[in-house]
Parts: structure tokens; sequence; C-alpha cells
């Protein structure tokens, strides 16, 4: 179990600002030791503790612990840390822990399963309640009558109303062969029972409730249509409030205002998206509410009903906007205090007096605090990585890539170690792509610094996080200059002194695997290895696949379309950026590696990849992780994942310091 942690009082000065445009300048300093080969354990399991939440009056923590291989359900008294309540829950992949009262956690938990008459397979998501008092587990949804039996989400909550004690959540109604309605039920907390609450229908995406159960919004979206519309509860009847037709809904209601009159959601504001809201009487919009240059509102942080409680920002470190004085004060004194981490906000007590926090960057590997804002006390709760006390040095960069745009990046280097120059490389380019990497503790980046390895994590074109300029001049440049931002920043390390040019291999997992077969067969002379996980090689077959699981007319595949190309007008470009077809340029030896639960990039990708560079002759390597998904979830494969990266690299880029 945990062990409890002195409290330690904060007192808050300026520790000096984080430089996040450093200078490309490596020192020229000479090695002093060599580093000791890393316990892959360390960084290869899954965290030792996840998905904190501290309940509403204080009293407790709920959070997820792994433990000789499995996750645990734990419940904890806040003043002495013991163990109050809890369960097994291996069977699952535990996926969060959130309290919707003082009493009652909720775990939200999937599993990789075939559905009946659903193509392909899906992550089937469920949700457990437990009862602090009782000790009694219900599953929700679970026994509720007219449920459609090849729906993949029953854990969505939407709303909770504390008098009746019941959870409002959607769920697809409808036999087998019908087309099924997306209604909306009221579940018991005691039973996990529930009852139909709202109708909707098939093309239904969304409900919202205020804190009493009443209903305030719908929304839904045809995908044959292509129409757009979201409906208030006016005087016992559904007014339509918006409504816009689009392949892709432009807008997306995320909270409720306080006063609970209207719907919050992101939307472009010069370069930068920002907070904007419509009226539920009127349908009128009003913003931005909130909005800061050069970064965009990256999420909206609401209650269990969805009330919106703070914005938050995107950027090399989160910022946040509480629309409370006190509050945003509170945090710019912890960002002060961690000036090289990035500290996420991820609960609070009802009185805000008392705030759950993870420090992940240069002063913590992952570690929960809880922090009294009434007494300015930080306390020492958890850490994700218990076991790795060095970490490896987090920079926040900008390079120029070869048209001029500025490329932001992460930068990792060694722990412990003087040298800094000539230094091997792994470029790690990330997934999505429209995600971006900031300055947090990576256990994957970690554990390349441990070897001895700078690792680049370049925000790309095509990244978000960083703006629309940045974001949209990647649509159809994947291939492009999407991996032209990669070579570039591996270049710009290089001409800084940082990196050995001979010595430099590309990693990457979803889109990072494409781009690292993509620098594989496109720049075959700047790279030593290329590692692709769950990596996408054969475009056409990928946007094939998507319209196969979600139909031709799914706002997904519009999405793809613009992103990377139509294939029914541009499949000659598509073939032309496949890493597939051009097997025999590559000189590296490549090692995949794939989760044979994978459901969001198939298998076959990484099948058909290594049967070309078979075919052409060419070193490769392919590895399937039986039982493991594609975001890696499972402990004991993404520990072999590790230990084949481990092995590859020491045979293909040895780190060699001396």
């Amino acid at each position: 179990m945990i062990s409890k942690q002195a409290s330690i009082a904060i007192y808050f000065f300026l520790f000096g600002c984080l430089i996040l445009n450093q200078p490309l300048n490596a020192q020229e300093t000479k090695v002093s030791h060599s580093l000791p080969k890393p316990d892959i354990e360390k960084y290869g399991l899954l965290p030792a503790f996840r998905s904190v939440a501290i309940s509403p009056d204080g009293q407790h923590f709920a959070l997820i612990q792994r433990q000789n291989n499995q996750d645990f359900f734990v419940i904890m008294n806040a003043k002495t840390l013991d163990l109050v309540g809890g369960f097994n829950a291996n069977k699952y992949k535990a996926r969060d822990i959130y309290f919707v009262s003082n009493e009652h956690v909720v775990l939200r938990s999937s599993k990789t399963q075939r559905t009946t008459r659903v193509k392909g397979s899906w992550e089937n998501s469920s949700a457990f309640v437990y009862n602090l008092s009782t000790k009694k587990i219900n599953v929700l949804l679970s026994k509720t009558k007219g449920l459609y039996p090849a729906q993949t989400s029953l854990g969505q909550i939407v709303g909770f109303n504390k008098r009746t004690a019941e959870l409002y959540m959607p769920a697809f109604s409808g036999g087998l062969g019908s087309n099924p309605k997306n209604n909306l039920y009221r579940v018991s907390l005691k039973n996990g029972y529930g009852k139909l609450y709202a109708k909707g229908n098939k093309s239904t995406i969304g409900w919202f409730v205020d804190e009493t159960g009443n209903l305030l919004a719908r929304e839904d979206f045809d995908k044959n249509s292509k129409q757009h519309r979201i409906f208030s509860k006016v005087s016992g009847k559904w007014k339509a409030i918006y409504r816009h037709n689009t392949d892709i809904p432009e807008i997306s209601p995320q909270a409720v205002s306080s006063d609970a009159t209207k719907l919050l959601f992101l939307k472009g504001q010069g370069n930068n998206d920002a907070i904007f809201s419509l009226s539920l009487l009127d349908g009128s919009v009003q913003g931005p509410l909130y909005s800061r240059p050069q970064t965009d509102v990256d999420d909206l942080l609401t209650n269990i009903n969805r009330t919106f409680v703070a914005a938050k920002y995107s950027g090399f470190k989160p910022g946040y906007d509480f629309n409370n004085v006190q509050a945003n004060l509170s945090y710019e004194n912890l960002s002060e205090y961690f000036p090289t981490s990035s500290i996420t906000f991820l609960s609070n007590t009802s009185d805000n007096n008392k705030w759950l926090i993870n420090v992940s960057g240069n002063q913590g590997a992952g570690d929960y605090k809880v922090f009294d804002r009434s007494t300015s006390k930080l306390f020492n709760l958890a850490s994700q990585y218990p076991a790795i006390t060095a970490v490896g040095e987090i920079k926040a960069i900008n390079y120029s890539a070869r048209d001029g745009l500025k490329i932001p990046a992460i930068i990792t280097l060694p722990p412990d170690l003087t040298k800094r120059n000539n230094l091997p490389l792994i470029a790690l380019p990330h997934g999505g792509p429209a995600t971006y990497d900031s300055l947090k503790f990576d256990w994957l980046a970690q554990y390349l610094a441990a070897k001895g390895y700078a690792v680049l994590q370049p925000n790309f074109r095509g990244s978000k996080g960083f703006g629309f300029s940045l974001r949209d001049s990647g649509n159809g440049e994947w291939g492009k200059k999407m991996q032209d931002d990669v070579s570039d920043g591996v270049a710009a390390l290089i001409k800084a002194g940082y990196v050995d040019a001979n010595r430099v291999c590309i990693m990457g997992a979803s889109y990072g695997g494409y781009s690292a077969l993509a620098g594989g067969a496109f720049t075959p002379d700047l790279y030593r290895c290329v590692i692709a996980i769950a990596g996408v090689s054969n475009l056409p077959l990928m946007l094939k696949s998507e319209k196969s699981k979600y139909g031709s007319n799914h706002w997904v595949v519009s999405y793809w379309n613009k992103i990377i190309g139509d294939l029914k007008t541009k499949k000659e470009k598509l073939k032309s950026i496949s890493p597939i077809n051009f097997a025999d340029n590559f000189q590296a030896p490549v090692l995949l590696i794939h989760g044979r639960d994978d459901t969001v990039v198939p298998i076959r990708q990484s099948k058909e990849m290594f049967k070309a560079l078979k075919k052409a002759d060419k070193p490769v390597e392919f590895v399937t992780l039986k039982g493991e998904d594609h975001w890696l979830s499972v402990s004991e494969t993404r520990l072999a994942l590790l230990q084949q990266v481990d092995q590859f690299l020491d045979n293909h880029n040895p780190v060699d310091i001396l």
C-alpha cells in the first residue's frame, strides 16, 4: 500500500522561468561517466498509481493501483491513508475513476471484443459503481431492459441527481436488425438498473441535464443528410436552436454554464480555439468567453453534471482559467513552484479548498499531490513511477522547418550525464496526428534517455495545441511536409551539436509509426534503424478499412478525406505516400510491433509491411503482442515491447558512451 509522507509547506517564490525557446547549442563537455543500463521494468510496466481522485468532502481518495501485475481499485482514508475499500479490477482494463458523491465512486473499464453484427473488434466500455458504506459493486445499466445488444459504449455518464441518487446515462435501445435509438436512462446507484428517461433517435449523439435532472438539450447529427442540430427543452417540447449542414460537425457542446442557460463549446477565434456559448433560449452565440493569444483552449473542465469549472489551455505546459481570481492565483503560484514541470488539475473538493494535481516533468515522474489552498500546503500522495528517481532533462524548443514554419518540439536528454554533444538520437514523432507532445514525463522518452539517447519529439505540422496555422498546414501533407518537419528537427539537432548524424533512429506509434516507416522509405540515408509500433503502412487500405468500419457517410471518413486525401480522387497520391510501396528504398533495419487486439490500426497494416520488406530482402523483425490494444494498456505486453526495443537498439544503434 501507499506509505504516508509528511506534508511540506510551500513558500511561494520565483525559482526562475522556464525558457521555452532555448537556443539549440550543445555544451562541449567531456564525458564523466557512462550510464548504467536502465531497469526496463521501471519504465515498461503500467504506472504504479493512476487515475487518482478526491471525494467532494475531502475525506477519501480513490485510485487505481498496479500491484503484482494486477489492477486494484482502491479507496483510502485521506487523513491516515489507510485502506477502507476497493476490489480487484484485473478482469477488465481499468481506465479511470471518479467520485459522484461522498459515498459512491465510478470505475470505467473496457475490454476488446467482437460484437454481434458489428464488423471487426471494438473496445467495449462499461462502468461500475462502488458504495463505500455497503462495499457493494454494481454494474451500471447491466440489467436494463430493451438495450441494443450490439453497442460498444455503456460507460458514459452525463449527469447526477443527488436527491434521487440517480445517474443519467445514454444508451442505444432496440433489437438486432433494427435502427437503434440513442435514449437517455436514469440509473440507480443502489442496484445499477436503468429506466428510460428520455427518447432520442438514431442520430442522437449527446444529452445535457441540470443538477436536478431536468432535460436541457439534445444533440443530433444525421450522417446521411449531414444535418447537425441542437435542441433545447422548452415548456416540455424540443425546440431547434442550432442547425447546420456539414460533413463534420463544426461545434461540439461540452459543458453547461453555471446558470444552466447556455451550452459551451470550442470554436476558432483567429489562430486559436476559444470558448463560446450557445443560448438555450434562442440559439444566439456569444464569445469568445475564454481565450488566450498564441495558445488553444484544449479542454473544458466540468463537474459530474458537465457544469463548467475551468478552461484548460494547451502548449508546452498546461494553463487554466477557473473564472475565479483566487483560484487562478493558486495555480499561478503552483506553476512558479514547479517551473520546469507540467501541473495538471485533476479534481477538487466541493468547497474548492483542496486540489488534487499531478506534477510531471523535470520535477516529477507523474507525482500526485494534494494542495490545500487554505493553508498553502502541499501533500505528497503517490507517484506514477516511484522507482524512477533520475529524470532525464526535458527541454521545450522551437526550430525552423525548411519553408520557415516554426516547429515546437520537446527534447529529452540522458539523466546524470555531463555529455551533451554528439549523442545518439531517437526521433519520436507522436501519434494522432492531431495531438501534441508537451513538457511532461513520458515513460518511453525517459526510458530511451536513460539508455543514453537524446530524444526528439517534434510537434510537426498537423499537430494540435499550438494554433491553427500549425495544425491546418498538415492537411494533405502526410509523407510530405509533415515528414520534412521531422527530418528538419533531426537536422537542427545535428547542426547544434547535440546529435551524431551517424547514430539516428526513428521510432513512433500509430501515426508516429507511419512517420517512422515514411522516414525509412523516403529519407533512407537519415536513419540507422526504424521502429514502427501499430504503424500505418498502406493509406488506401487504411481508408478502405475506415469506410468498412464506420460507413462511407460517417464524419470520421470525411475527416480522414480532409486530413489525408479522398480515396476516390487521390488514390495515386495516397499510393505515393504509402511506405509499403517503397520497400526497396529501405536501407535501415526495421522493427515492426503490433498488438493483436488493436481496434484502431488493424494488425494487417504491419503484416503486409513485413511481407513487403521481406520480399525486398530487407532486414526486418515483426513482433505481435497477444492481448494488447492500440494504447498499450497491458503491463506484460508493454514490458515485452520495451524489451524488444531495447535489444533492437543495442544491435543497430548502440549508445557506446565510454
